[in-house]
């Protein structure tokens, strides 16, 4: 099962409390700051951890996020990793026009402006054991019976092993 820990602006926080529920929904462990601070915890410790041990950063993008001290610290964090482990970490998420940071101009991110249900089956893609195309909704993908996932899992893995021997 994937993990992802989840960066944003706390003024996003309806939108992300929307997406960090989705994501569990879906099966992924999701490192988000409403579910994970107790009181009395070291913000710097936890948000360290949290973007250690989780596979993979969401960058929630907005107006109040890329203006954000403690978003620009997490992303960096990010693609610290990215370039350390040589591969996709950060997983870009843009929710209103905004500057999109320079280091994730290259990249592909998902466009909540446009449709949430599509961008959110693209963001799931993204994951290892997602191997649906974007066009299934999150209906269909309910539908799916646990042996359609496993297969499909089970696919991902021998084509990593033929790809990257």
């Amino acid at each position: 099962m994937s993990s992802v820990f989840i960066s944003y602006s706390h003024k996003d926080r309806p939108f992300v409390e929307r997406l960090a529920t989705d994501l569990k929904a879906k099966g992924l462990h999701v490192w988000y700051d409403q579910w994970e601070l107790k009181v009395g915890d070291s913000l710097v410790d936890k948000i360290n951890l949290g973007i250690k041990f989780q596979d993979f950063l969401i960058v929630v993008l907005s107006k109040s996020s890329v203006k954000s001290e403690w978003v620009k610290k997490e992303l960096n964090a990010g693609l610290i990793k990215e370039l350390q482990e040589r591969r996709v970490v950060v997983l870009p998420a843009v929710i209103e026009d905004c500057d999109i940071p320079p280091l994730l101009s290259d990249k592909v991110y998902a466009d909540f402006r446009k449709s949430y249900s599509t961008e959110l089956n693209k963001l799931l893609d993204a994951f290892p054991g997602y191997l649906f195309p974007s066009g299934v909704g999150i209906s269909e993908r309910k539908a799916l019976s646990r042996n359609v996932y496993l297969r499909n899992v089970i696919t991902t893995n021998v084509l990593d092993r033929i790809v990257r021997p």
